[in-house]
């Protein structure tokens, strides 16, 4: 029995290639059946599989028996000269509520440090094809994503490295039967049988209910795991070529989205979304957000999500911001007096100039002929505001906000607009987009000044 399972768990590590013979493997054991037997199978790894072991325990300091089992662990280990390190969970620092999800989170946070502190590659854990089992029911009635209930999976990023569960292919029964047959030592955790506790009730009352109905309960839902998992990953890879095809430079194009079926683009957007590491996203948080990108009565808009991310929706694409590396909205260009025949930066590839020639110009430069009264001299180079607008042909005006959102500006390049504006303030020119119109005297060429005004791109010296 014992030889089987060895095979089996020495099969099952070659194939998965969880770690290298060389690796530093960080194995938490709690002293419970599972762990023990995870430690001892992994010492009678053949010496080619073998990894280098370091092994973590964390007092939890719930019950008077963590002292014992603590104690056990630390001869275990020195009799087998294996490393231990142990971590106290203080009791001063458990909370009222939540002490499961707290403790869970000390631990990982262990694994973790332990990953950084001796560059260790892997955690390994103790978690069996039960374990998996109780989990995949729980999400079943919980409710969720389709992906979750593949339960447990066999191995995910952790910290520096990744943890390693390779024991689900083992039931409990399984566990036991070898720990008896090998004469292993284990502490049974009396906590485990409190059945206020949702895992607990599912593992001593639902899952011995339903095995009541077909013994092969655990069996039928490791199979249902593999099939969807493998289903899972098909799906995945379709969406990495659909998305390949709807994504430019991290941007979504919109119009190419909304091609796609409905029931696709809902699944595109949540595959695109995880992938940039927006997780835990609920069924109606990507429905509104599938509807407003769909939305062309508002072609901007912006969508807070976990992880201090936002998406930007800004006409014909939608991208990932993080809220910390916004631009401030202080921050904005300085307001320059313009000087003739002085350059003045737009951005890193062009500057403004006004002259009184043409030639100071070349000819592939964005240039207009403009003749202005003396008291609209001299012209300001800034910011535009709320309230900037262009006179128009005919006498009417037209807000500059209008027109950048009549062609479609993205709100990014709205913040950095410049406008050149006369002495009384009145806009000139949005610089690249529009033009001012000014009804001109018949005596304008006798009592005007004509100047060009124009972008001009910055040249490299020439060698």
């Amino acid at each position: 029995m014992t030889q089987n399972i060895l095979k089996q768990f020495e099969r099952h590590l070659r194939q998965g290639r969880f770690f290298a013979k060389d690796d530093l493997v960080v194995v938490a054991v709690s002293t419970g059946v599972d762990s023990m037997v995870l430690l001892d199978l992994l010492q009678r790894l053949p010496n080619d599989l073998r990894p280098r072991l370091l092994v973590a325990h964390v007092n939890h300091e719930l019950r008077e028996q963590s002292t014992v089992e603590e104690a056990y662990l630390t001869a275990y280990c020195k009799q087998a000269g294996l490393a231990l390190q142990v971590a106290h969970w203080p009791k001063a620092t458990h909370p009222e509520h939540g002490v499961e999800e707290a403790a869970r989170q000390f631990r990982y946070a262990f694994f973790k440090h332990l990953l950084t502190e001796y560059h260790a590659t892997t955690v390994v854990t103790a978690h069996h094809a039960n374990d998996l089992a109780e989990t995949m029911l729980m999400k079943l009635t919980r409710g969720g994503q389709l992906d979750q209930l593949v339960g447990i999976r066999d191995q995910r990023p952790l910290g520096t490295g990744k943890l390693v569960r390779p024991l689900l292919l083992f039931t409990k029964a399984d566990l036991y039967r070898y720990a008896r047959a090998r004469d292993l030592r284990w502490f049974e955790d009396a906590t485990n049988q409190e059945l206020t506790v949702a895992r607990n009730r599912y593992r001593h009352q639902i899952i011995p209910a339903l095995e009541r109905e077909n013994p092969q309960l655990i069996s039928h839902l490791l199979d249902y795991r593999n099939q969807l998992a493998e289903l899972l990953a098909w799906r995945n890879q379709e969406l990495a070529q659909l998305l390949a095809n709807v994504q430019v430079d991290h941007h979504l194009q919109l119009s190419a989205l909304q091609q796609l079926p409905r029931f696709q683009q809902t699944e595109l957007l949540r595959y695109w979304l995880e992938q940039a590491g927006v997780t835990d996203l609920k069924a109606e948080l990507i429905a509104q957000l599938c509807q407003a990108l769909n939305n062309t009565q508002k072609p901007q808009e912006r969508f807070d999500l976990p992880g201090e991310l936002i998406l930007v929706k800004d006409y014909e694409n939608c991208w990932l911001e993080n809220i910390n590396k916004l631009p401030s909205q202080q921050q904005k260009a300085p307001t320059y007096m313009v000087k003739l025949g002085q350059q003045y930066p737009i951005d890193k590839q062009q500057e403004m100039l006004v002259t009184t020639t043409r030639e100071d110009f070349a000819t592939d430069d964005q240039v207009m002929e403009m003749w202005l009264a003396p008291d609209q001299l001299p012209l300001m180079l800034r910011p535009w505001q709320p309230g900037d607008h262009l006179r128009l042909r005919g006498g009417g005006h037209q807000l500059v906000h209008r027109v950048l959102i009549d062609q479609k500006v993205a709100a990014a390049k709205r913040r950095t607009q410049l406008v050149l504006v006369d002495a009384q303030g009145m806009v000139v020119w949005l610089l690249g987009r529009k033009w001012s119109w000014f009804d001109r005297p018949d005596d304008y060429r006798q009592h005007w000044q004509r100047l060009f005004i124009g972008i001009t791109k910055q040249r490299g010296e020439d060698l």
